[in-house]
């Protein structure tokens, strides 16, 4: 595979992938309660890998998570 390997690596390419997204679309109608499988069709992520990098996401206070969709925080 030509994927980094590592736990920190993975979830911080998926971080990217999530970031790349929002920017560009300004909004996921995804949430940590969305259906597994459109996340898989959106992202191409697990509902788990998509759960870690948007608990990152969170916690860096990057995004916005509400009940029906992320949104990317607007910079101050």
């Amino acid at each position: 595979s030509l994927k980094p390997q590592g736990f920190l690596n993975v979830i911080e390419s998926n971080c990217r992938l999530i970031l790349k997204e929002l920017k560009t679309s300004g909004e996921l109608s995804l949430s940590d309660k969305s259906n597994p499988d459109d996340i898989i069709q959106q992202l191409q992520l697990s509902k788990k890998a998509f759960k870690r990098a948007i608990g990152v996401l969170y916690k860096e206070k990057k995004i916005i998570i509400e009940k029906n969709r992320i949104i990317l925080k607007k910079k101050t």
